[in-house]
């Protein structure tokens, strides 16, 4: 019985080390630029799906995320906005956020243009010259091109940076949420990322 017991004491111990050692990271709303329009919307659905990315694939990160909801909270209640956010040093908020790591990011999204291609064909049968048949098929297609740079930037609650790339379009962008994968091939060369 003393031997489960110590062992019980020992796993809880170790889990609680591990969890304790786990450090937090705060992913701020993006900036995010649309064809020279800043978007708050989509720069925090920029922030959730990096959120959620990361969540998603928790087993390969040295960092926990902050969901946005209590970081959007935070920062509103700190009186920190997307107008005054250069006032503040990336230690104030780390601070004011409570979190080992701070991400900031942008997007810039510009249409660039659509293309359109037809394609078909036709056929003649003409059997004993008494009777004519045609055949024929066409299809149009068209596709929208995008482009889009991703500039991310993590700072130690220091305020030190560890990270700060950019990345324009990773494949052929064709839709308009193109920008992810460029997000995810720079969340692939994070520090944190294992």
């Amino acid at each position: 019985m003393d031997k489960i017991k110590y062992a019980l004491i020992a796993a809880f111990v170790c889990f609680s080390i591990t969890v304790k050692s786990q450090e937090s990271l705060a992913i701020l709303p993006f900036a995010f630029a649309d064809d020279g329009h800043v978007s708050e919307q989509l720069g925090k659905e920029a922030q959730q799906f990096l959120i959620q990315y990361i969540v998603k694939k928790q087993k390969h990160f040295t960092v926990v995320p902050k969901n946005a909801r209590d970081i959007n909270v935070a920062l509103k209640k700190a009186g920190i906005t997307s107008e005054n956010f250069d006032d503040f040093t990336t230690n104030e908020i780390a601070e004011t956020l409570d979190v080992d790591y701070v991400l900031l990011g942008s997007v810039d999204r510009t249409f660039e243009g659509s293309s359109s291609v037809t394609t078909g064909f036709g056929s003649v049968n003409q059997k004993d010259w008494n009777k004519t048949n045609v055949y024929g098929s066409s299809v149009n297609t068209s596709s929208k091109k995008y482009h889009a740079t991703v500039y991310i930037s993590i700072f130690k609650k220091d305020g030190n940076a560890i990270y700060d790339k950019s990345k324009a379009n990773v494949f052929i962008d064709d839709t308009s949420d193109s920008w992810k994968n460029s997000i995810i091939w720079q969340v692939r060369h994070f520090p944190l990322y294992h």
